[in-house]
């Protein structure tokens, strides 16, 4: 479980290069998701299976160790307000 979280930990770095130092609150909770995610993921690479009358399909292409968009959003830094001089003309 320590490789997973070091290689989720250097997925988030590679994947959000501006990821702040230290990393906000959230990336707990993302690297963790991801984690428990890669470890749900069957072992063999199958993206379904069935046994009896339960059936269950990935719903990531890949399985295994992945970041979303929405968690990859909640490790970027937030937005800085745009600066500068502006006119507004009126007629």
């Amino acid at each position: 479980m320590a490789v997973l979280l070091a290689d989720a930990s250097a997925l988030a770095r590679q994947r959000v290069p501006d990821l702040p130092d230290p990393p906000p609150a959230t990336a707990v909770g993302v690297i963790g998701t991801a984690v428990l995610r890669a470890l749900a993921s069957p072992p063999d690479g199958n993206k379904s299976e069935t046994v009896g009358g339960h059936s269950r399909t990935a719903a990531h292409e890949g399985g295994g160790l992945y970041l979303t968009d929405d968690e990859l959003d909640l490790l970027r830094p937030p937005a800085q307000p745009p600066r500068g001089v502006f006119s507004i003309w009126t007629t």
